[in-house]
């Protein structure tokens, strides 16, 4: 009976995995083309860690290649197998790990059902579903670690088996990796700190630890070799974290900017405010049921059970990188599988007669589950929708019907039209061009064609990297680039913001030659644009907080671009504070022209250049902004450089779509 009620809420999100992955309309950039890069090269022999790397842990492409392979591979089989994983992987969790504190299928199940409908009810799609992060997978082992440690009945077993979930945790996503670690630690720490064997707590805590690096550089090394392993350490676990604030943590992101604005977003959002303040009491109460230090059985499940909500809780430190709900999402699961432990703790204890139980679960939990499914199919219009007509769609058109794989909209167009730049920049004997995307996808995957760089432009983490990957294009002169046209996407005028260098050769050395849908192919120029004119030079005297830029000459087009040079320091005495100590953002505030995005600044480096927009008539007036966690933290602009960049014909298709969409914001 639970198995059939389990599978109304679990066959729902599968058909949705599904059909979404049969009939692709995904977008262009970051969640689908991330993964299939990935399998494309792991497929092609390129090495991970040495020849590309993984933006959010290694693990998770290797985790899909098996059913990427047995689907067939290309995009369908990278669509399937991503969809299908996480959707699959979310129930599966919930009964597994209810199946170790409840010893009993049944009541496994309820709960599984249970969760379910909770997840549905407070919209946890970034775990339920795959979406761009793959968060489900990425948080998986993290959530599984306390029950593997309750299964494990003897100590040696329990340092084994940490270790190596912790490890693995790590290679499959470094911040939830971490987090799981941090939250391991400060579990073990309260162990070590209380009265009992304190010798046999700490050798536990340091054995596990040396598990999960043993286990996390062995996976490494097996799929990268040493170079590889050396490349994804350095990466992940110091690349990636440098710009996690500045970079990605900046707007249009929303980020927060002190305490009492990060406290009010809190009561703001009540899902997120409400996760971390329950996560909190957990974390708590957990802590100290083992500093109590019950011996037996209970004392055991107790201790193992103080991962999860310190977990939980350290896995909100996501939060301070981008203020997003989705990032609270793993601590809700682990905040719904405590809840469910607990309240089948007190049903057991209160009703310990058969006659008190329905269908082998206390009567009060299975009254509880079948109110929180009936709410959830009637909230949840998904739910019926897909039972209702996508299923027989599935049964009636794919599995006796002769329907496939399919694209909608924007993909034909983008297709036809960029199979069509690539067939006109082909060399005198057929060669294919070498094609640079900043957002690398399907037409490099339909000609055999692999970025020589980075697969996205957003992943050139680093000063080093990003000054490489200028560098490889301006000595690689490709025959083609394709960019994100700016009405395709808020971002794309962030990433021109931070990544100006690249546009900047890419506007003296390239023209546009066609537009798709949502990119704009370049071809190389006969011979240069034109020179940037320098309009004013200023030195910035101490303890201006703002700037009015030199008068603008008008010019032809309908907007003047400007560039702007600031040369600047930073200061962040707390910087070596882990997890909050590279928080504080330094912003450049644009008022008085048409581009109004902040500009973010790399504590980094002392020197950077971006774009700006001006109307006719406009006055722009820079604003010099520190936001920030950690007292003290400031940033200082010494000198500035304003520059015209004349826009001829080879550019202006580009200037045209950046002023559509910065116009449509004002």
């Amino acid at each position: 009976m639970w198995g059939v009620v389990f599978a109304i809420l679990v066959l729902p999100a599968l058909i949705v995995g599904y059909e979404t992955a049969m009939h692709f309309s995904g977008v262009a950039i970051d969640g689908p083309f991330q993964l299939y890069n990935a399998l494309r090269r792991i497929k092609a022999g390129f090495r991970p860690g040495a020849d590309f790397q993984f933006f959010h842990g290694l693990g998770v492409p290797y985790a899909h290649y098996g059913l990427y392979r047995l689907f067939g591979g290309g995009l369908k089989g990278s669509e399937l197998a991503r969809e299908l994983l996480a959707t699959t992987l979310y129930p599966i969790e919930y009964v597994l790990i209810f199946r170790v504190f409840t010893r009993g299928w049944r009541k496994a199940i309820a709960l599984a059902a249970a969760a379910m409908a909770i997840s549905f009810l407070l919209h946890m799609s970034a775990l339920l579903f795959a979406l761009n992060g793959m968060l489900s997978l990425r948080s998986a082992l993290p959530t599984a670690l306390a029950a593997i440690l309750v299964l494990c009945k003897t100590r040696p077993a329990r340092v084994v088996a940490g270790g190596v979930t912790i490890g693995l945790s790590l290679f499959m996503s470094t911040e939830q990796g971490l987090a799981v670690m941090l939250a391991f630690i400060l579990v073990s720490v309260v162990l070590i700190a209380r009265p009992g064997d304190r010798r046999a707590a700490t050798l536990d805590l340091v054995a596990t630890l040396a598990t999960a690096l043993a286990t996390l550089c062995i996976s490494l090394l097996i799929v990268g070799g040493f170079s590889g392993l050396r490349g994804a350490l350095r990466y992940n676990f110091r690349v990636v974290p440098m710009d996690q604030y500045w970079y990605f943590g900046a707007p249009p992101n929303a980020f927060i900017p002190s305490w009492g604005t990060g406290f009010r977003m809190l009561v703001r959002v009540p899902i997120v405010g409400l996760s971390v303040v329950l996560a909190l009491v957990a974390t708590v109460v957990y802590l100290r049921r083992a500093w109590v230090h019950r011996t037996g059985e209970e004392g055991r499940i107790d201790t193992a059970l103080a991962v999860l909500p310190a977990y939980a809780l350290i896995s909100c430190a996501s939060l301070l990188g981008i203020f997003t709900p989705a990032y609270v999402q793993p601590c809700l699961r682990c905040l719904i599988v405590i809840a469910a432990i607990e309240l089948l703790r007190v049903g057991n204890r209160l009703m310990s007669s058969d006659r008190q139980r329905f269908f082998g679960v206390p009567s009060a939990i299975a009254l509880g589950t079948a109110i929180l499914i009936v709410a959830a199919l009637v909230t949840t219009p998904l739910l019926l929708t897909s039972l209702g007509k996508s299923l027989p769609h599935i049964v009636r058109d794919h599995a006796f019907g002769h329907e496939r794989f399919s694209i909608a909209a924007p993909w034909p167009e983008t297709l036809e039209r960029g199979q069509q730049a690539i067939d006109a920049h082909k060399g005198a004997h057929g060669e294919l061009p070498e094609l640079w995307s900043t957002y690398a996808g399907w037409i490099e995957a339909r000609n055999g064609l692999f970025h020589p760089s980075f697969d996205y432009i957003i992943h050139a983490l680093g000063p080093e990297n990003r000054t490489a990957y200028v560098a490889r294009f301006h000595n690689l002169r490709p025959g083609l680039a394709q960019t994100v046209r700016p009405t395709y996407t808020q971002y794309e005028t962030w990433i021109e913001n931070e990544n100006w260098a690249f546009y900047d050769e890419l506007l003296d050395r390239y023209r546009v030659y066609s537009l798709t849908p949502w990119s704009i192919f370049w071809e190389p120029r006969p011979e240069p644009a034109p020179e940037l004119q320098p309009i004013g030079t200023m030195n910035v005297p101490n303890g201006l907080h703002a700037v009015p830029l030199p008068p603008i000459p008008a010019t032809s087009t309908a907007a003047t671009l400007l560039e702007v040079e600031v040369e600047y320091t930073t200061r962040n005495p707390l910087e070596a504070l882990p997890v909050i100590g590279a928080s504080p953002r330094y912003l450049v505030g644009i008022e008085g022209a048409l581009s109004n995005v902040p500009v973010s600044l790399d504590p980094h480096v002392n020197r950077v250049r971006f774009p700006m927009l001006v109307l006719p008539g406009q006055t722009p007036t820079l604003h010099f902004e520190t936001f920030s966690l950690l007292p003290g933290a400031s940033w200082t602009p010494k000198t500035l450089r304003v520059f015209v960049r004349p826009i001829d014909a080879g550019a202006e298709p580009w200037l045209r779509d950046a002023v559509a969409y910065l116009s449509k914001q004002r």
